[in-house]
């Protein structure tokens, strides 16, 4: 079985050695960098979108593009790793998928508020509002069962077999299509014109939600290369939590 992961970067970077990882220059539409990196506006593409999408660009690629039998995305500098804190390999990826239906990153907890409080605290808490409208009746049950929770899977980063990749992918850009025309972006700064990808981190823990007993999930601990301070990121969340008027 062919293995592709993709690895979404904006920039030129140290890559995994193993020929399973595919680096993907994200949002290549809008500048003329060249890393020697397959670029997201080649063939079938919403590169122009990067600022809004994120990694989203480098995930409808492999939707459209891909004919691998596994697929993945994940970014340059957050990848999945093993017990040894190892990237993932070939082989592992291929057993871990005998025991389950798709890897994603262990969850993070918020022991301090819900999914809804944080995202309202730091980014438009009217943009989940947007989002709940564009979903289905039956949708709109679990993304309120989201809201109320306090854990969630987040980085956009996922393995499965393509087909699963695929049946995610119908479901979401739709989805996505109706928001970024409805989301008003002109008064966000550059990280808030980020919504598209922001919502989309949440709307992939609705569907796992929705497909609950019929997916089995296979959690992974994901490796920041730039080793992320915990510290500070846990006192930024609550300066947040107290100053936000959102």
């Amino acid at each position: 079985m062919k293995i592709e992961i993709y690895v979404a970067t904006h920039k030129k970077y140290q890559m995994p050695t193993d020929n399973i990882y595919v680096p993907i220059h994200v949002g290549k539409a809008n500048n003329d960098l060249d890393f020697g990196y397959i670029g997201d506006d080649t063939n079938n593409n919403i590169s122009h979108k990067n600022s809004e999408y994120c990694e989203l660009t480098a995930l409808y690629w492999l939707w459209k593009n891909s004919q691998a039998d596994i697929v993945g995305l994940v970014h340059y500098r957050r990848l999945f790793m093993n017990s040894k804190k190892e990237f993932l390999n070939n082989n592992e990826i291929k057993e871990l998928l005998k025991k389950g239906d798709i890897i994603v990153p262990k969850k993070r907890n918020y022991y301090i508020e819900t999914i809804e409080s944080h995202y309202s605290n730091a980014h438009y808490r009217k943009d989940l509002q947007t989002v709940r409208k564009y979903l289905s009746s039956e949708d709109q049950l679990y993304f309120d069962k989201l809201m109320e929770s306090k854990s969630l899977h987040l980085y956009n980063m996922f393995i499965c077999k393509k087909e699963i990749l695929d049946e995610y992918c119908e479901w979401l850009f739709p989805i996505l299509q109706k928001l970024e025309l409805d989301i008003d972006t002109s008064t966000y700064d550059s990280y808030q014109k980020r919504v598209i990808g922001f919502l989309a981190e949440r709307l992939f823990n609705v569907w796992m939600l929705k497909k609950g007993k019929n997916t089995s999930v296979i959690e992974v601990k994901v490796k920041n290369i730039e080793n992320e301070n915990k510290l500070v990121k846990g006192k930024n969340l609550i300066k947040r939590k107290i100053l936000s008027k959102r």
